[in-house]
């Protein structure tokens, strides 16, 4: 149930912007790879869930190869872990999975639609042309394609 009192603006349009009582963003989904990218991109939503009463929820999406190379445990949950206490220390509620596929995009953007996302936080490399002109594969894939609004951190 949203909070009455938390507030935001919405706009239908250009000429109508108000401010709404409740909130709309009640989960927030972040990527993450233990990349500084991710880590900007889990403070941005920490900030978001704090101010909207939200929780977050991390997904880090591993390649099938590189999991089959796994023993018991890898930097990616060690990351997980350390976000998680962040979380805690703020009093924001978290979730998070480790899922294998061959697509993360694809799996981001599914994931946000079954689990009921409101918005994805995710950082951006630009790892392709200059950074300046890509924002990454996997978060311009995303943020075309999700169900939700994405919010791109550099």
């Amino acid at each position: 149930m949203a909070n009455s009192r938390v507030t935001q603006v919405l706009c239908s349009d250009l000429d109508s912007c108000n401010i709404v009582q409740g909130n709309t963003v009640r989960k927030i989904l972040v990527p993450f790879d233990n990349s500084p990218h991710s880590a900007r991109s889990f403070g941005t939503a920490l900030d978001m869930a704090k101010n909207r009463e939200a929780s977050i929820v991390v997904i880090s999406v591993i390649q099938e190869e590189i999991r089959k190379s796994w023993v018991n445990d890898t930097p990616t949950r060690e990351g997980i872990r350390k976000l998680q206490k962040q979380a805690q220390k703020i009093g924001i509620g978290f979730d998070s999975t480790i899922v294998s596929s061959k697509s993360i995009a694809e799996t981001i953007i599914s994931f946000a639609s079954t689990n009921k996302i409101d918005l994805v936080v995710m950082g951006t490399r630009g790892k392709g042309m200059p950074k300046e002109m890509m924002l990454g594969r996997v978060s311009t894939d995303v943020a075309l394609n999700a169900h939700c609004p994405v919010l791109l951190v550099k």
